[in-house]
């Protein structure tokens, strides 16, 4: 996603073609692709990311790049219910 991303803003994971070396691995194991959650904090110290809780209640850390709205929030945006 482009700009800030507001915390309690509904997001879909993509993996990108190109994983950042410089995560921990335990923060590498708790990303999950294809899936929805809720950003619930950012952080920017040493580059941006954003803490996302899971549907099934699981936190994964993701960078700006591996967020998209949605498809709900989308469907919102476009006017389409």
């Amino acid at each position: 996603m482009d700009g800030p991303i507001p915390l309690g803003t509904r997001v879909e994971t993509v993996k990108p073609d190109q994983e950042s070396k410089d995560w921990t691995a335990r923060a590498l194991a708790a990303r999950k692709w294809g899936v929805t959650g809720t950003v619930v904090k950012e952080h920017d110290a040493h580059g941006l990311f954003y803490d996302v809780e899971h549907e099934d209640g699981t936190m994964g850390y993701y960078e700006p790049r591996e967020l998209e709205a949605a498809a709900a929030a989308r469907e919102g945006e476009e006017g389409v219910s």
